[in-house]
């Protein structure tokens, strides 16, 4: 048996509680249709270039977004190229079936706010529009972008969990439903719940993350080669959606090199060697060079002068810091109670002596101590530490994989608190990716824009729809029922023992 078979054999041993957990997630993420935003556009924009065009130029699209490059007469996407790249995919399934169909492409139109305008019948174009016009996406838009979102974002996410699920049931003694309270309340009960329905790469990023970590825990000394291409792979691919997680790559890969040994890391390399090729060939054809990046060609004027100096990375501010961690308007742990009891279980297992029946203890927790800390330190240190509009601090996403690793501590010895502060999470996530991920930047994102936001839609059949339950004609709060269903019929799973 392979190093990766052997490492997945308790999905198989376990394949009720793992395909619930997955149909769960999946399901949770699928159900909401998040409403076109400039990071969202942005991505959707390249992706549409390299399916519909071949090309990485996004002229056509980029009045949808002010997230964007400009270079030598051309505008560009300004992200990582990964997470377009993966939506690619799904989104040629997607083009293909509407070219065979006669569906119209993605687009946009304007509705004026000028009275007189909307009187003469006068409609502007994208790139005449007024501040105040409002632009209106067709149905072929909003359906693409939900299908190359939830096919390479939601998908991936999923398998993140399933990683830390794996671990956990490592380190709860083979305990399921131990690991799958830690799992659920991970993918439903954190920001990764909100930024698993659009297509942003944070919450991509993290899930491979976490499926590289999954690896190099659970694997012993002398893993064989395919184990070390899954984790050279996705560390790779990981950079390729978010230049953040390089420096936790390397991380990871030098603890890979000192378990599994020199011929293990070369596999590690020659599995990442690729991505990296291909984002250089990637900078060098829309920036020309291969160190080249989108934000090196930041086209609005206020963003590229906070990313002129160390693309906007300073040194962390302490009050920034807080704010991330405790505040009303972005704080993780106001967001998400129950990640102060990941981080508690996170610094035990930490500094716990290794036991053979554990698979954080040590080692691999002070690594995931040190991964959080860098991305915490990199978003307190960010010229726009807030990331804008979001919901909670969405920078530090990548890390919240390694960071719910320690939920197994906290769940085995203050089960209540653990069980409280979960569906307080879940609630409060629910609310916020109910909205939408891109709350204003100003006030309390939940209980000033968000509980609003939702109590007072009407029921919808339209292509504008923000969750299947609209789509039902379900109005406000009525259209999250089908879906607090499916949780409710989950549950068993991490309340008791399930049949394999």
């Amino acid at each position: 048996m392979s190093t990766t078979a052997e490492l997945c054999a308790p999905l198989r041993t376990h394949r009720r509680a793992a395909w619930t957990l997955a149909l769960v997630l999946f399901g949770s993420y699928a159900y909401f249709v998040p409403a076109p935003a400039w990071n969202q556009n942005s991505r959707f924009a390249l992706t549409r270039a390299l399916v519909e065009r071949g090309s990485t130029i996004i002229d056509p699209d980029h009045e949808t977004t002010g997230d964007k490059s400009f270079r030598d007469g051309h505008f560009y996407c300004d992200k990582a190229p990964g997470a377009s790249l993966l939506a690619a995919l799904p989104y040629a399934v997607f083009h293909t079936i509407g070219r065979m169909t006669g569906a119209e492409l993605p687009g946009a139109t304007v509705i004026p706010q000028d009275p007189r305008d909307a009187k003469a019948g006068r409609a502007p174009s994208l790139a005449e529009r007024k501040p105040g016009d409002r632009i209106l996406y067709n149905r072929s838009h909003r359906l693409g972008s939900y299908f190359a979102g939830v096919f390479s974002v939601g998908l991936l996410s999923v398998l993140g969990a399933l990683a830390l699920w794996l671990v956990a049931l490592r380190q709860a003694a083979g305990n399921v439903a131990i690991a799958s309270a830690c799992a659920l309340t991970y993918g439903l009960a954190t920001p990764a719940f909100a930024y698993s329905t659009a297509l942003y790469g944070h919450q991509s990023c993290g899930a491979l993350l976490m499926i590289a970590f999954a690896c190099a825990t659970l694997a012993g000394r002398g893993a064989d080669r395919g184990c070390s291409v899954l984790v050279g792979s996705a560390l790779g691919l990981a950079v390729t959606i978010e230049y953040t997680a390089a420096l936790p790559a390397v991380g990871f890969a030098l603890w890979w090199w000192w378990r599994q040994g020199l011929r293990g890391a070369l596999w590690l390399g020659a599995a990442a060697v690729p991505w990296a090729l291909l984002l250089a060939a990637y900078h060098t054809v829309a920036f020309g060079g291969p160190l080249s990046t989108g934000y090196d060609w930041v086209w609005l004027p206020e963003f590229a002068e906070g990313m002129r100096v160390r693309y906007g990375i300073g040194r962390p501010d302490p009050e920034v810091l807080l704010a991330i961690a405790f505040g009303a308007y972005r704080g993780l742990f106001y967001l998400s109670p129950v990640l102060l009891l990941a981080a508690w279980g996170l610094v035990v297992a930490a500094v716990s002596r290794p036991r053979p029946d554990t698979a954080i203890d040590g080692l691999p927790a002070r690594i995931a101590v040190a991964v959080c800390i860098y991305f915490l330190l990199l978003n307190a240190g960010y010229y726009m530490w807030d990331g804008g509009a979001a919901i909670g601090p969405r920078h530090v996403v990548p890390m919240l994989g390694l960071l719910a690793t320690g939920l197994v501590h906290a769940r085995r010895v203050v089960p209540h608190a653990f069980a409280t502060l979960a569906i307080v999470s879940a609630a409060q996530l629910l609310l916020a990716t109910a909205a939408m991920p891109e709350a204003p930047q100003s006030g309390n994102p939940l209980w000033e824009f968000a509980l609003g936001h939702v109590l007072g839609r009407d029921a919808s059949t339209d292509a504008i729809a923000s969750n299947l339950g609209l789509l039902l004609g379900l109005p406000g709060a009525w259209s999250l029922v089908p879906l607090l269903g499916l949780w409710i019929w989950a549950a068993p799973i991490a309340t008791r023992p399930a049949a394999d």
